[in-house]
């Protein structure tokens, strides 16, 4: 729970920054970065969801969610992204740039709440 909040607080600074920073950035490129940003965070919570959701099934379960999570990830992105830059006024290269960057830092934070729920397993096991 703890790393869906610090993926909220993330895209809320983001959106902040974004909105501050509107006389600076154009006027194509706040929708893009926000949009970026919303994409990237409800991937994230969609991602780390099912992760949790399989962590506690059987290794096919758990690889199983993991490509899903993978795959429709990149339909979504890529989809999005070409949608954005054929049919609308919004700044491609804004959106994929905030998309691409808000993927990797909320990569990180998955994987560590895999390897936490790791360790907490492993100090269960220890207990028993």
């Amino acid at each position: 729970m703890k790393f869906a909040g610090g993926v909220l607080l993330i895209a809320a600074v983001v959106a902040a920054a974004a909105w501050s920073w509107r006389d600076r950035l154009g006027a194509g490129s706040v929708p893009g970065v926000l949009l970026g940003d919303a994409l990237a965070t409800a991937g994230a919570l969609a991602g780390m969801a099912l992760t949790a959701w399989s962590f506690d099934k059987g290794q096919r379960e758990f690889m199983g969610a993991l490509v899903a999570g993978i795959l429709a990830r990149l339909a979504v992105f890529g989809g999005a992204l070409v949608y954005v830059a054929l049919r609308t006024t919004i700044d491609p290269i804004a959106t994929a740039a905030a998309l691409l960057t808000l993927y990797i830092v909320y990569q990180i934070l998955e994987i560590r709440m895999v390897l936490a729920r790791l360790a907490r397993k492993q100090r269960r096991a220890e207990a028993r």
